[in-house]
């Protein structure tokens, strides 16, 4: 299992003036993805890997850029072993 230290952004889109953010977090039963759109969480997840994470957050980045959403300072995640 790879674990996750701090709290890393995974991607950022924008759509006019809001934002919306993936963001992993360390959870005690593993990897918290939370998805927040202008700061104020959405959805959550507790997954128990980090590969788990990655396939949600593709999952939801491409239902929204189906929707128009556009990439903005978006970065793929790190992970520090």
């Amino acid at each position: 299992m790879t674990l996750v230290l701090q709290s890393t952004e995974i991607w950022m889109l924008r759509c006019g003036d809001d934002a919306v953010r993936c963001v992993a977090s360390p959870h005690p039963m593993g990897v918290e993805v939370c998805y927040l759109i202008n700061r104020q969480p959405l959805i959550s997840r507790v997954l128990p890997d980090w590969s788990d994470v990655v396939g949600v957050a593709d999952a939801w980045r491409e239902r929204l850029e189906s929707q128009g959403w556009i990439p903005s300072a978006a970065t793929r995640a790190t992970v520090r072993h």
